[in-house]
Formats: structure tokens, C-alpha cells, sequence
């Protein structure tokens, strides 16, 4: 669902739109809870040059988009690479919840 939302508001609105941003902040959070993790972490870094770009470095907006980005390394740095003679053991691995993430989940309200 949020892979359409984001696909749609990027053709109505436009690629820089707060809600556009936001929809794409939570399509990368999506990610992450789905342990998808290097989808998480492109998607994350995108949000915050965005953010950076549109918004400034010190948005509110920016600066949660910027804690996400390091909760998602963090988890990404945790999970075991597997061994090329075993199968992957990383599926259904979450991310660390010591760090709080910031989800845009208010539709259409401007960051």
C-alpha cells in the first residue's frame, strides 16, 4: 500500500512534496518492519538528502529522517552476513528497537 501511495503522490504532487516526502519516509519504515533492510536503508537515505534539500539540515523532519537512517544501519550492521555454504538465516530479523524511529503516519500533513 505505501509502495502506491508513494508512486501516486509522486506523479500528483510531485517528487519534493511534504506529503510526498512523508510517503516515502513510510514506505522506508515499511521496509524496515519487513526486514528488508537494504531496501530500508537506500529508501532512508534518499528521505533524508530530500529532506536535507527541500527542508533544510535542520528540519524537525530532516532530523528524525536522520535518526531513521542511523537505526536502520544499526540494524543493518547487526544482522549476520551468512556463510556462502549456509542458507540465509537473516528472514524475519527486526531491527533494534532501543532506537526510536520517527513514521510520518498523519496523512497530508506537511512535515
Amino acid at each position: 500500500m505505501h509502495e502506491r501511495v508513494l508512486a501516486d503522490r509522486e506523479r500528483t504532487l510531485g517528487p519534493d512534496h511534504p506529503a510526498t516526502l512523508n510517503a516515502r519516509n513510510n514506505l522506508a519504515v515499511s521496509y524496515s518492519d519487513a526486514g528488508r533492510l537494504q531496501d530500508a536503508l537506500h529508501l532512508h537515505e534518499r528521505v533524508l538528502a530530500d529532506r536535507e534539500r527541500a527542508l533544510g539540515p535542520d528540519h524537525p523532519a530532516t532530523l528524525g529522517a536522520r535518526n531513521n537512517l542511523a537505526h536502520v544501519r544499526e540494524a543493518a550492521a547487526a544482522v549476520p552476513q551468512p556463510d556462502a555454504a549456509t542458507p540465509s538465516t537473516t528472514r524475519g530479523l527486526q531491527p533494534p528497537s532501543d532506537i526510536p524511529r520517527q513514521s510520518d503516519d498523519h496523512p497530508d500533513r506537511s512535515p
